[in-house]
């Protein structure tokens, strides 16, 4: 049983009173302070009489059973009255969550919105709309992250009615909650839930740096993917399709860039964007002339240059110094898996493969031209060169900043590393 009371704590004669709250936990007593605006005097009869004394009053008077003074008699029901209120207010809020998330800052913040009550009210409490003011307050988010939370919220409106409690509010948002997500979204692969169940974590770390009430419990959520098979084209296969002959001009056109992607190792997002204006020429520490391709990554917002290959500048000398015609990505992810039919890149492997049904992979064994996407040629140009050339100067080119990151990537584990590394010794 959670209860209130007030104390006179300043050696001024006149301050606000300060709050607390009393309540007892698992056998714990606890007792939480806060600072109230509630002066004895206002500022009007200060200035009509200086003399007044909120500290005399409250220590001599305010206690009184039977107080005389008209004057005095009406301020004591004045300040219970103001006191009653700010109780009920606190106590009220102090019902609605978990004793164990009351500290002195959940207190301050309760009774400065009994002041303010518009003072938090314009960040919304319900996860779907959150995730609205969380982007609308971060607009300098990547491309990419901002599409990633509005897949979630696209998820979350559909099956929102699913959950136990609805709507889906911040507070609400604990350990239970990751098991019953969990649950409602089963029919997903277990690493996308992970990833989902990741940017609610960051949504709620967001939400306690605005104070809005979570549970602790999601601070603590640790997630750890599962491995999952990747598939890139070796040299042997990247030949193969560049030998391909009598295709269609717009195979024959995104099969070029099929093949630059494996030679700069950039995303769709950047590499489609190349023109020839973009390129310069400069020599190099031996004298040798390099031609430079120079652009600002989408994902990263970073300037790089990266070195065109001999059979990139095969491929500008075969369209008169130009790069390829432009396409959408939508229409690239499915010509370079024509291309790659094409090409006879039918053996087995494993991957997962969009259903056109349920719009989600599946995982399977499919014939590698199936599973040919326009991430491939990013990952093809990494798997391909690492170990031959320095790991940093892959780095730079990929725009990878951590190196673990980068051997996650192109899926070499430890031992795989050491096995290399063997070929040296």
């Amino acid at each position: 049983m959670a209860s209130i009371n007030y104390l006179y704590r300043s050696t001024k004669e006149n301050a606000p009173l300060t709050i607390r709250l009393l309540f007892r936990e698992d056998g714990k007593d606890y007792v939480l302070g806060a600072n109230s605006k509630l002066s004895i005097y206002s500022r009007e009869e200060l200035i009509k009489n200086p003399k007044l004394s909120g500290k005399t009053y409250w220590n001599k008077t305010h206690y009184s059973k039977r107080i005389k003074d008209i004057d005095l008699s009406n301020k004591q029901n004045e300040i219970n009255t103001e006191l009653n209120k700010i109780e009920n207010y606190v106590l009220d809020a102090f019902e609605k969550i978990n004793p164990s998330e009351a500290n002195k800052k959940w207190l301050q913040r309760v009774v400065d919105e009994y002041y303010n009550p518009n003072l938090n009210s314009t960040i919304p409490n319900r996860l779907i709309q959150f995730i609205d003011h969380y982007l609308d307050v971060h607009k300098d988010l990547k491309y990419g992250t901002s599409k990633k939370y509005g897949t979630l919220k696209s998820k979350l409106l559909k099956r929102e009615d699913k959950f136990e409690k609805t709507p889906i509010l911040l507070r609400d948002i604990n350990n239970n909650f990751q098991s019953e997500y969990k649950t409602v979204f089963a029919d997903y692969n277990a690493n996308t839930i992970s990833r989902d169940l990741g940017l609610i974590k960051t949504l709620c770390r967001y939400a306690f740096t605005v104070e809005k009430e979570i549970s602790k419990e999601v601070l603590n959520w640790k997630f750890k993917l599962k491995k999952t098979s990747f598939v890139y084209l070796n040299e042997e296969e990247i030949e193969a399709i560049a030998k391909t002959k009598n295709l269609p001009e717009y195979l024959d056109n995104a099969r070029d860039w099929l093949l630059i992607s494996c030679y700069v190792g950039q995303r769709v997002s950047d590499f489609m964007r190349f023109k020839k204006s973009m390129i310069r020429v400069e020599k190099n520490k031996k004298g040798k002339e390099v031609h430079l391709v120079e652009f600002t990554q989408v994902k990263t917002n970073t300037t790089i240059a990266v070195p065109l290959h001999k059979k990139v500048l095969g491929i500008l000398e075969k369209r008169n110094g130009d790069f390829p015609r432009q396409i959408s990505d939508q229409k690239y992810n499915d010509y370079i898996k024509d291309v790659c039919q094409e090409a006879e890149l039918t053996q087995k492997v494993k991957g997962s493969k969009m259903n056109p049904e349920t719009i989600r992979k599946d995982f399977g064994t499919y014939e590698k031209w199936e599973l040919v996407s326009s991430h491939i040629g990013r990952r093809s140009f990494a798997s391909n060169n690492f170990g031959k050339i320095p790991t940093r100067l892959l780095m730079s080119a990929t725009g990878h900043t951590k190196e673990e990151m980068f051997l996650k990537y192109i899926g070499k584990s430890q031992t795989e590393q050491a096995k290399e590394l063997a070929d040296y010794f």
